[in-house]
């Protein structure tokens, strides 16, 4: 399962979740970012607890 899931914007740190056993086997986040603006660069990483980890980004449209 999900262990860790953090999201940065241009590379600074905007959310810092600590999750734990009880999630769903799909699990859906959903978050805002204040002042993010059209062209900057979301990145999220989730590391699950077998140490497998994965980050994936986007530009805010």
């Amino acid at each position: 399962h999900i262990t860790t899931v953090t999201a940065t914007l241009n590379g600074k740190p905007v959310l810092d979740a600590q999750w734990g056993g009880g999630l769903s086997k799909n699990p859906y986040l959903h978050f805002r970012v204040a002042g993010a603006k059209a062209g900057d660069t979301v990145s999220v990483t989730w590391v699950d607890n077998t140490g497998d980890k994965r980050t994936d980004e986007a530009k805010v449209g």
